[in-house]
């Protein structure tokens, strides 16, 4: 059977990355940078989220800014703090380039996570949900603070 069905990424669902994001060791500072990841298909949603973190988004501790990065150009992920992964890009190949560059990729599709593809999985309804996979974690060199491991669902 096929993981969770994706659901389009909501700005609640950014709030709760947000948080999360603010539990990852060796941030500094509280602004944090988000690659949104897309394909053709996601594109909407891709822009979407990128208007809502324009200027700054405060997400708990953190406040979140994005920058839109194409499939296509996974590869300049580098740098960013975590990666929202958005429609195809959030299975296979993409995802797991993305976290092997040792960035946070996240997405609301569980199926993503479940497979190993990226780090966490978010849902924020109807009660939030954060799905953390280990094995891709220490792919991607992320490791959270004690106190997260209480708040989130591992794999």
């Amino acid at each position: 059977m096929a993981g969770t069905a994706h659901a389009e990424t909501t700005q609640r669902d950014l709030e709760v990355i947000g948080r999360a994001v603010s539990f990852m060791q060796g941030g500094s500072g509280s602004d944090r940078t988000v690659a949104i990841v897309y394909d053709a298909a996601s594109a909407a949603e891709a822009e979407a989220l990128h208007a809502l973190m324009s200027g700054g988004m405060s997400a708990g501790r953190v406040t979140l800014t994005s920058r839109l990065v194409p499939a296509s150009d996974a590869s300049s992920v580098a740098g960013a703090d975590a990666a929202i992964m958005l429609g195809g890009a959030a299975s296979g190949a993409t995802a797991t380039a993305v976290t092997s560059q040792g960035v946070l990729t996240v997405s609301t599709d569980l199926g993503c996570v479940q497979s190993g593809a990226c780090v966490m999985g978010v849902q924020s309804s109807p009660a939030v949900r954060i799905l953390l996979n280990r094995g891709a974690a220490s792919t991607a060199n992320v490791s959270f603070e004690t106190a997260f491991s209480m708040m989130v669902e591992e794999l």
